[in-house]
Parts: structure tokens; C-alpha cells; sequence
């Protein structure tokens, strides 16, 4: 699709004198036009007329975009960075899907024609710095594949269900989904994060107690395999064995190429409770209560989560969908998500002192509530992100890009992202509440901290890598048991006092007492097992009979090798814990 315009400059430019392709506006600061592509100019008595075709961007562009780019900042750009910037933005056709489904099957047959001995694991061609993973998987020593797949497929009203590609993010459903009454059933409050990643990992949100972890909300996979062929993978079909072993299994069976997510009917706002709690026994069984973990029959609300300031104080969040009519009601309306609003967790820790209160958040804001401060790590990053001033003038700015980030890391950075920070989150059943917390002082000594309530389903033994809820565990009458999210982010208080820390130290003891607990750590972070006490933590009994199945055992990395830290956790954790 192109048009042709005309643009009028004066002579005093000395236009004439600029090559076709180029921004007249490199030799006179009077001429501010923004179209490029130049293709054939004139002149008149008085005014240099210039024809131009307009178009849309191609992947074509690439290298002008990235000139333009460096021009404007000047620094190295990936060319990475430029393709996914365009396919995003001006290269969606999901009518193509198919045609780029054949396109990686067609890559991943070609790699196998290679010799063996030239053949590595199979990996994404997706950049580390562009995942929201602590560690940096070694790609260079993969033989890489591009996944380009960015769009959102179709939406079905009746199945109650969307398809889409991997790559589409949070922050691209929730646009899609919020104007249509529709929110995902399971989604998280990170716009960056992917469809794709979370169902090949895991994810909860305040919406999990009522319907279980991301890997619930799936109801299919199509998955291209290690021999290039595509296979459609459900609950109830022949590879309902892959169905269960694909989350958690992070890339290491196939390349997802489509999924179909469960979504649920919602109304325009959320009528939030804010409920502050006194003492760690009180909020600890008022969460058991409200989660249902008690009662499969309770009467839940649609979100529910807690933010803990210190051991004895936290503030409960009750939300339900709701309509505001009355002009009582539009008055406590809250964006909570505008750039110069406080950080959502500092305006919850607000009414530890107001007491308990009560308002109405539009949808959308609610979904991406923690974006903005990245729930309460942008903290130590900007310790004067939140002030009023800040907010105000650069509020927009936030958060720091999460690939920014990353691709900005050197070794010194990536030391220190575990051995002077803590970034967990870890799947714990509710019997060890308060003891999680406990522990989590001890060891980390940082506030604050999230719980998110979640179901963990009883789906039979060797049904994926989680292995069934323990018998204490379970939700009396129940078919789950309910877990939770304990989210511990921050830079330990040890730290902080400038005292001895021994990161790897405090790590191992927290992964013991996951392990004891019968929970799970998320593997987004790094994680100090070994190889035996990750096997222990995880049920990889049907993980690696699919890993044989498929052929997937001499094609893709191990689960436990794609997770654990590519650096020495323990020689970088002892040299700065001295």
C-alpha cells in the first residue's frame, strides 16, 4: 500500500542538493518535513517541489530505521531490536499465520539435513535481554530459529477462548480484550511479558484462586516439532501427554507457535476493598478464608491478593467486577495505571494508616496496576521514582524497559542481581503461610511482600512436572489445593545495613524449605539447586518420557540446563559474600 504526495520547499534549502532517500532537513533547519523515501523531485520559479511516495514499513527498512536511530540516540542498536519494533507495530497479518507457521517448519527441517556434527540444540533466535528472565541462556552454542509470530489470531465468543501467537504480550490483550468485555482468565501485571512465555513457564494473577496457574487458562498448543512437523496438542487428544509437560518446561520439547487462551466476561471497573490487617495470624487466616482454601463453597471475590509491609502488617485487597452509575460511585474512581499517580504499592500502603477503604479502578488500569514501579523494583533502581515531582514530569518514562535493561547488563550488573538483590517467586500450599514469611525474613529481611492465593489442581500423578497436592494440602471436598504466589523482591536488609551476605547461602536454605514444603520456585530466576534437588522439587517422570517421544532428547536443551544460571552462582555468591 503507497501514496504519492508533493511537498513544497524554498530554493534557499538548496533541497536539490540532497540525495533521494535522505531527510532534507540534514542541511537547513527550515525544512521540518518528516517523509522519506524520496523518489523523483522538481524545480519551479520560486519553491523546490518535491514528489513522494509514502508507504509502510518492511523488514526492508531495517538498516534505514536503525541509521535514523542512531542518528536520534546515539547508540548500538541490535538489529533485533528494529525487526520486532516493525513487526509488531507494521507488519501484523495474521492471515499469514500459516504461511510463517511453514516458513519455521521449513527451518527447522533444513537444520536437520546438516551433519550431526554440526548440529547444535535448537533454541528461539529471541534475544536473552528481550525475556524477563534473570539469567542469559547461552544461545550462541544453539542453532537458533526465528520465531516471528506477533499477533492475535481470532477470537471465539462462543468457546469462550482467543488464539493467538507467541509473541503477543500482556499489554497487547489487555487493548484487545478490555474494550470487548473480555479479560484473559489467567494473566499477569507485567505488559512486556508474553502469552507465549508464561504458558511455556508459569504465571498467576489475583484471578487464580478461583481458576489455578496460566497453564489452567490453555486450552491448546500447536507445537512445531524437533523433526519440523506440526502438531495440534490438547487436554483430551493423542498428545495429551504434551499438553501437561509443556508449561513449565521453558522451550526444551518443541517451538510453540499458537495458543489458545480461556477468557472470561468482565465488566468496565473493579470495586476494590482495601482491608489493612493487624498481626500475622489475622491475615494470614483471613486469606485462607476469603481464597476458599478452606471451603470450596465459599463465596469468593473475582481478585484477591496481599501486600505485607512487615511481619505484622499487610493490607488485603478484595476486588469484584463492577458498573459505577451513581455519581457516589464516579467520585472514587481511580486510574491507578496514569504516569503520575503513586506507585500502586505505596498507595495500598497508605491505608495501613486511613484504615480500611474503598474505590473503583478501570479495568485495564487494574490489569497493569504493578507496571509502572515493575510491583516494587524500580524502587531501588530510582529511589525518587514515586516522588510527586518525578511522577509528574517523567512519571511517563516508567518503567525502565525490562530489555532495556538487560541489554544494558555486564558482568558486574549480572553479579549483583543476585548476590546484593533478591528477585523470587515461589509456589508454597497455604499451611505454611505464616511460616513462609518468617523465613523469608530471616533470610532476605525485605519488604514488601506479595501473596497471591492460587488452586494447584490434583491431575493425577506424573501429570506434568508438578506433582499433585499433598493430602494436608488439599481443600476439604476439594479436587485442588490452595497455594500461593510469595513474591520477594528487593535488596536485602543485610545488604542494605551494609553487613555480611551470603546470597547463595540464604538461597539454598529457601530452596530446602520449598522443597520440604512440597512447593516450586518460579524458574525465570536463578535458581542454586543441583541437579538432584531440582529432580526433587520437580515430578520430571512424564517431562522426560515426552522429551523421548518426541525426539526431543539430542534436539533440545534439558529443562534443568535452559533454567540454571549461566554464570557460577556459588564462586560469584562466595567472592562477594567476603
Amino acid at each position: 500500500m503507497s501514496t504519492t504526495i508533493e511537498m513544497e520547499y524554498d530554493n534557499c534549502c538548496n533541497v536539490s542538493k540532497v540525495p533521494p532517500g535522505r531527510h532534507p532537513n540534514k542541511l537547513s533547519d527550515k525544512c521540518q518535513c518528516n517523509v522519506r523515501f524520496a523518489t523523483e523531485k522538481k524545480l519551479c520559479k520560486s519553491k523546490l517541489v518535491y514528489s513522494m511516495k509514502l508507504r509502510l514499513l518492511t523488514s526492508d527498512d531495517i538498516s534505514t530505521l536503525k541509521e535514523l536511530c542512531m542518528e536520534w540516540f546515539p547508540i548500538k542498536y541490535p538489529d533485533s531490536w528494529i525487526q520486532n519494533a516493525i513487526r509488531r507495530r507494521f507488519c501484523s497479518a495474521p492471515h499469514k499465520h500459516e504461511e510463517r507457521v511453514d516458513a519455521i517448519c521449513n527451518q527447522v527441517k533444513k537444520r536437520n539435513k546438516l551433519p550431526s556434527f554440526l548440529k547444535k540444540p535448537l533454541c528461539t533466535s529471541r534475544p536473552n535481554w528481550l525475556s524477563l528472565s534473570t539469567t542469559f541462556f547461552q544461545k550462541n552454542k544453539c542453532d537458533k530459529i526465528s520465531i516471528p509470530l506477533y499477533d492475535i489470531l481470532h477470537l471465539d465468543e462462543q468457546r469462550m477462548v482467543v488464539k493467538v501467537e507467541p509473541m503477543v504480550s500482556v499489554g497487547d490483550m489487555v487493548s484487545y480484550l478490555v474494550p470487548r468485555g473480555y479479560t484473559l482468565a489467567v494473566t499477569l501485571e507485567i505488559g512486556d511479558a508474553t502469552c507465549g512465555g508464561l504458558a511455556l513457564a508459569v504465571g498467576m494473577t489475583t484471578y487464580s484462586h478461583k481458576v489455578g496457574l496460566y497453564q489452567e487458562a490453555v486450552e491448546s498448543f500447536d507445537i512445531v516439532l524437533s523433526d519440523g512437523s506440526l502438531i495440534h496438542v490438547t487436554r483430551n487428544n493423542e498428545h495429551k501427554d504434551l499438553f501437561y509437560c509443556l508449561p513449565w518446561s521453558h522451550g526444551t520439547l518443541g517451538f510453540l507457535v499458537a495458543l489458545e487462551l480461556k477468557i472470561i466476561p468482565v465488566k468496565p471497573y473493579v470495586h476494590m476493598r482495601y482491608i489493612p490487617v493487624k498481626g500475622q495470624k489475622a491475615y494470614c487466616d483471613k486469606l485462607r478464608k476469603l481464597s476458599g482454601a478452606l471451603d470450596k463453597e465459599a463465596l469468593m471475590p473475582d481478585y484477591l491478593e496481599a501486600t505485607v509491609y512487615s511481619r505484622e502488617e499487610a493490607v488485603i485487597m478484595v476486588g469484584n467486577f463492577a458498573d459505577v452509575k451513581s455519581t457516589n460511585d464516579k467520585k472514587l474512581i481511580n486510574h491507578v495505571a496514569r504516569w503520575y499517580k503513586p506507585w500502586f504499592y505505596k498507595h495500598v500502603e497508605n491505608f495501613l494508616h486511613l484504615g480500611e477503604g474503598e474505590e473503583f479502578i478501570p479495568l485495564g488500569d487494574y490489569l497493569l496496576r504493578h507496571n509502572r514501579s515493575i510491583f516494587w523494583v524500580v524502587e531501588s533502581m530510582i529511589p525518587f521514582g514515586n516522588h510527586p515531582v518525578f511522577r509528574y514530569f517523567l512519571g511517563w518514562l516508567c518503567p525502565p524497559k525490562p530489555a532495556f535493561l538487560k541489554f544494558s547488563t555486564t558482568p558486574g550488573i549480572r553479579a549483583m542481581t543476585f548476590t546484593k538483590q533478591v528477585f523470587q517467586d515461589i509456589v508454597l500450599p497455604m499451611t505454611v503461610l505464616e511460616k513462609s514469611i518468617d523465613v523469608a525474613e530471616s533470610l532476605f529481611d525485605t519488604y514488601p511482600v506479595l501473596i497471591y492465593p492460587c488452586r494447584i489442581y490434583n491431575h493425577g500423578e506424573h501429570m506434568g512436572q508438578l506433582r499433585p497436592p499433598r493430602p494436608d494440602q488439599m481443600c476439604p471436598n476439594g479436587n485442588y489445593g490452595m497455594f500461593y504466589d510469595l513474591g520477594v523482591y528487593g535488596v536485602p536488609g543485610k545488604v542494605k545495613r551494609r553487613e555480611r551476605y551470603d546470597a547463595v547461602e540464604a538461597m539454598r536454605a529457601m530452596e530446602k524449605f520449598i522443597r520440604d514444603s512440597g512447593g516450586y520456585s518460579f524458574l525465570y530466576a536463578d535458581i542454586f539447586m543441583t541437579s538432584e534437588e531440582f529432580n526433587e522439587m520437580f515430578d520430571l517422570t512424564l517431562y522426560n518420557q515426552c522429551r523421548e517421544k518426541y525426539k526431543a532428547e539430542d534436539a533440545f536443551p534439558h529443562l534443568y540446563e535452559k533454567v540454571r544460571p549461566e554464570v557460577d552462582v556459588f564462586a560469584i555468591g562466595k567472592a562477594h559474600a567476603n
